[in-house]
């Protein structure tokens, strides 16, 4: 019983990296801060180094930046205000990886083709600036939650963002149940009640992502697509979607300077109660090169890199499928990802799936085997000695 529970133990350890220990501080060094203003720090203390997470919602655009440092590595924060205007590390971050949502993007698909195809008709909902209110948190030993919420446009209208980061490995609790390590965190953004601007019959929305991270900015970010035989985690989903930063497509996935990554499935929900009923598709867009907007936090963090060394793409996340009555019909939408450094976790299966597999390999190989014995022992069986007489 031990030994297995060890081999699980270690199986999982393998796989998804070590743990690591979490210390969690809303507002860091902050004298001035109010309820209104939100930045989450997450320290996470391995065996060789530590990685720092911060959350942050002060200048409206979701920001999530994580650096990686040794082990004796210290983060001090200096605000203005309520804003954080310097990020100081006691040493040189061995690499950074940074995402924010500056905006959503409405466009109108007349054509009904489920996705973005530069030719509809579109504007920017920009989140910069927008008041965030703080929902829920956790902050302790075993876990770091944040939910956050906005308004969106219309009086009923909101943007709720959920992020998540856990000390250890494993599946996050809610579908699309994506893996989650303690090099990444887990992002989930939904849209609810999202007024269609005038003249827009056809409505989709998008995400618009920002990526940044330390590396050379002549790379090119990478999208791959992992099939998997298991959809035990995601019911009906075969695939697995991994943007890669350059060093981490190039493999560098171990130690400092692995690069960065967003793993998710493509798979979206219409409705809070998700389930396959209530699952749209995911479509990405070509990567495109940018700047950082002087207002964001992303520059304040990557101030000193902008004319070194700083690769800065964009994409867009849209969601839908031809004749689902685009998202009038719902007027929700939810989708999920994780986002950290080095490499991407790999899903195997769940020991259940191992048991299964198991046993109807080995059920018909003991049939096999006991048929073959029977049929052996039957020819080797001596027959009876029958004697002659002479009639």
């Amino acid at each position: 019983m031990y030994l297995r529970t060890f081999l699980i133990v270690s199986v999982i350890s393998f796989a998804f990296g070590y743990d690591r220990k979490i210390t969690s501080k809303l507002n860091p060094d902050c004298a001035s801060c109010s309820e209104n203003t939100t930045l989450v720090y997450i320290r996470a203390d391995g065996d060789n180094n530590t990685v720092h997470h911060l959350w942050d919602f002060t200048r409206g655009a979701p920001t999530m930046i994580t650096a990686v440092t040794g082990l004796n590595s210290s983060l001090t924060v200096s605000w203005f205000k309520d804003k954080p205007e310097n990020f100081l590390f006691s040493e040189e971050p061995m690499y950074s990886f940074a995402m924010a949502i500056p905006e959503i993007y409405e466009y109108n698909d007349l054509n009904d083709l489920g996705h973005m195809d530069g030719r509809s008709a579109g504007r920017g909902i920009p989140l910069g600036g927008r008041r965030w209110a703080r929902q829920d948190s956790v902050l302790t030993e075993r876990r770091a939650m944040l939910l956050m919420q906005a308004r969106a446009r219309s009086r009923n209208g909101t943007v709720a963002v959920k992020l998540d980061f856990f000390p250890s490995s494993g599946f996050s609790p809610e579908l699309p149940h994506l893996i989650h390590t303690s090099n990444s965190s887990l992002l989930d953004v939904q849209l609810v009640n999202m007024s269609a601007t005038r003249g827009f019959n056809s409505s989709r929305f998008a995400l618009r992502l920002l990526l940044v991270g330390t590396e050379d900015d002549r790379g090119t970010m990478v999208e791959d697509v992992v099939k998997s035989l298991d959809d035990e985690h995601t019911p009906g989903v075969f695939e697995i979607i991994e943007l890669k930063t350059p060093v981490c497509a190039r493999g560098g996935g171990g130690g400092g300077g692995g690069g960065g990554f967003l793993q998710f499935r493509p798979v979206a929900y219409t409705e809070p109660e998700r389930g396959v009923t209530t699952s749209t598709v995911v479509h990405t867009s070509h990567f495109n090169r940018t700047h950082l907007e002087k207002s964001t936090t992303l520059f304040t963090f990557y101030r000193d890199h902008i004319n070194v060394e700083l690769l800065i793409r964009d994409v867009f996340v849209s969601f839908g499928e031809p004749g689902d009555g685009f998202y009038r019909q719902h007027n929700y939408t939810a989708w999920s990802t994780t986002f950290g450094y080095g490499a991407p976790p790999v899903e195997t299966f769940s020991l259940l799936v191992i048991l299964v597999i198991c046993i109807g390999l080995s059920v018909p190989a003991v049939l096999a085997v006991s048929g073959a014995v029977y049929v052996a022992a039957r020819r080797c069986r001596p027959h009876p000695h029958r004697r002659l007489d002479d009639h």
